[in-house]
């Protein structure tokens, strides 16, 4: 009877462990559309990007610990992974909470910037990801990552541009993948956007994140005329201390005709690529 029960038990074991392989699976190869969720952190910036096939991105990790939160809602119980981190830069609302991140979830690689106002932060960070065996890339430059035909991030260095470190410089990540074009430019300032203009590149799209939470000392009418974009998503904490976003930036983005979305008042946002299918 004993032994009976024992195999009864095992099976069970097994059964549960089959089926969990095959969520696994079934979530890993339906991940048919390419995704960006920003996340809901209050005053600071966090973005999720899910591209097809299971590859997993992170842009900044907000200012404490309830990006953990938000990451359990938008991923999948089993995902404890996350391929790659930029961190803009270091600014304690973009990179406190990556450490708690660090510390449960294994990351592959972070790219940073080690700008002449590295934080403590930032400095712990770094230290942790080396006993973790993360690799870890300081950009200096650009870079671009092609993950398929069809979908690639381009990352811009905006000290290579030779702005001075005065102007916020946070790197540029634009996302082309699978119909799904965005930029992410940090806490960039107007002498950086115009920077940007200068260098010639095309940096059209259709989403673009708010530069330093909808800040009047970024998103300037030239870039975001060059931008284009049809949806201005701003990462800002409700009443917050610094009034972001700034009404001048709202009359100006509306007066392009631009549709704003705020995690402020409507929480996490989500955009979706176009199906592989």
């Amino acid at each position: 009877m004993l032994q009976k029960r024992k195999n009864t038990f095992l099976f069970i074991v097994a059964l549960l462990l089959g089926l969990l392989f095959l969520v696994i699976i079934f979530f890993n190869s339906h991940q048919k559309l390419t995704e960006v969720d920003f996340l809901d952190v209050g005053q600071g910036d966090a973005a999720l990007i899910k591209i097809a096939k299971g590859k997993t991105i992170l842009i900044d990790g907000g200012p404490d610990n309830l990006v953990l939160k938000r990451l359990g809602e938008n991923l999948p119980f089993f995902k404890r992974k996350i391929d790659l981190v930029i961190l803009s830069h270091s600014h304690d609302d973009h990179v406190i909470g990556l450490l708690e991140i660090l510390y449960r979830y294994k990351i592959d690689t972070i790219i940073y910037v080690d700008d002449v106002n590295k934080t403590e932060f930032l400095a712990e960070l770094l230290k942790e990801a080396r006993v973790r065996g993360v690799n870890l890339i300081n950009l200096k430059n650009e870079a671009k990552i092609n993950y398929s035909a069809s979908c690639s991030l381009f990352l811009l260095n905006p000290a290579a541009l030779s702005v001075s470190e005065d102007d916020n410089n946070s790197i540029v990540v634009k996302l082309d993948c699978d119909g799904l074009r965005a930029i992410f430019s940090g806490d960039n300032s107007l002498a950086v956007e115009k920077a940007l203009l200068a260098t010639g590149y095309d940096w059209s799209v259709e989403i673009m994140k708010a530069s330093h939470h909808g800040s009047k000392t970024s998103n300037g009418e030239a870039f975001l005329r060059a931008v284009k974009p049809k949806i201005f998503v701003i990462s800002a904490g409700a009443n917050n201390r610094f009034n972001h976003p700034h009404e001048e930036v709202l009359d100006r983005v509306k007066s392009l005709n631009i549709d704003i979305k705020r995690t402020d008042i409507e929480g996490t946002i989500k955009v979706f690529g176009a199906s592989k299918s």
